[in-house]
């Protein structure tokens, strides 16, 4: 096939233009400082010996893998995951446990070691304690059995006795006008005055017993009577009741659950400084607490409380302490005491709730 006129010219002028180009270019590079520096270093590599080479490849390639590893790449490094020899490839459902049957007792080593624990306060501050725990039930139910410690099962009621008087005057027809009031000087501020105000509003001293009372055995309690006389003096006749621990307990735990009640005992949980001592140190703790004395003279502590244990559980507890006269201070020790043990020993009431 015979060949365009002129091609050949055209071809002659590209190579020539090909060959100026590269001569151009070795000129440039051979007049460059640094290709003179770089020739004379590589000179000088290609003259030395092997062993030399090769150890300065070796130096160059630690430092390039030394950089790359602590070179941080700006993302958080991911999680270990670590393989659990027990773990099932498969997930399994869980059975849902049951529910714990009614009238279940605690734990039989816990509340022995607990009845053992307040025998030693007792003999360490030379007090006597009563002391009763149930978990919370619904009213006119007792779901678990009250534990009772400590070598006393009774004791004048004291101020706490105003907490079920209070809930009587929450149920009449007529509802006094300054009942808030009322509520709070009685149960906040354990005021006396507020007592016998609020007893008032109830009737005679008999209606008053009566209506009193029959809160109590709304509430669990089928064995105590208000009283409407005493033989102490200065004081009014209801305090000095005498309330079993185990039966304070039970109407604690149940006026918990009630909802007639709920406004008289909102007021237990404001305390003054005066009677935050025993349950009044536990934390979110529900207190109408009181202390007195004997017909002897000798210090009484009275304590009604709905307090949660370590497990987290509600209770309700019912505690007197007596001491030797003039010893009240000891008997608030015993009793900062005793709501510690009981704060972390009553487990097992998990069956109480409302």
């Amino acid at each position: 096939m015979a060949e365009r006129p002129g091609s050949d010219t055209r071809r002659r002028a590209r190579e020539q233009r090909r060959k100026r180009l590269i001569a151009d270019l070795r000129g440039l590079v051979s007049s460059s400082p640094i290709a003179g520096r770089t020739r004379a270093a590589s000179g000088k590599i290609w003259r030395s010996p092997v062993w030399l080479v090769t150890l300065l490849m070796a130096v160059v390639l630690i430092g390039v893998i030394t950089v790359g590893a602590f070179r941080s790449s700006g993302r958080p490094a991911q999680p270990a995951v670590v393989a659990s020899s027990s773990a099932s490839e498969t997930p399994t459902a869980t059975a849902t446990p049951s529910a714990a049957p009614a009238t279940t007792a605690p734990a039989t080593g816990d509340v022995a070691d607990l009845e053992a624990q307040v025998s030693a306060i007792e003999a360490r501050y030379g007090v006597q304690i009563g002391l009763a725990i149930t978990g919370v039930s619904p009213t006119g139910t007792q779901l678990t059995p009250a534990w009772t410690a400590g070598s006393l099962a009774s004791g004048p009621a004291l101020g706490t006795i105003d907490v079920p008087m209070g809930v009587a005057v929450l149920g009449l027809d007529l509802v006094p006008n300054n009942i808030i009031y009322l509520l709070d000087k009685s149960i906040s501020e354990s005021s006396l005055s507020g007592d016998e105000a609020l007893y008032s509003f109830l009737g005679s001293t008999e209606d008053a017993a009566a209506k009193t009372t029959d809160v109590l055995r709304a509430h669990g309690d089928a064995t105590t009577t208000v009283a409407t006389t005493t033989t102490h003096q200065g004081v009014p006749a209801f305090t000095q009741t005498d309330w079993s621990v185990t039966a304070q307990a039970q109407v604690a735990s149940q006026l918990w659950c009630s909802s007639e009640a709920s406004f008289a005992v909102s007021r237990m949980r404001f305390y003054d400084d005066d009677h935050s001592y025993g349950f009044g140190k536990l934390v979110d703790a529900y207190l109408r607490t009181d202390d007195g004395t004997d017909d002897a003279g000798n210090p009484v502590i009275r304590q009604m409380a709905i307090v949660p244990n370590a497990n987290g559980d509600r209770i309700g507890v019912g505690m007197v302490i007596t001491g030797a006269k003039d010893q009240l201070d000891n008997a608030k020790a015993a009793a900062d005491a005793v709501a510690g043990r009981v704060y972390y020993g009553a487990v097992g009431f998990d069956a109480g709730h409302c």
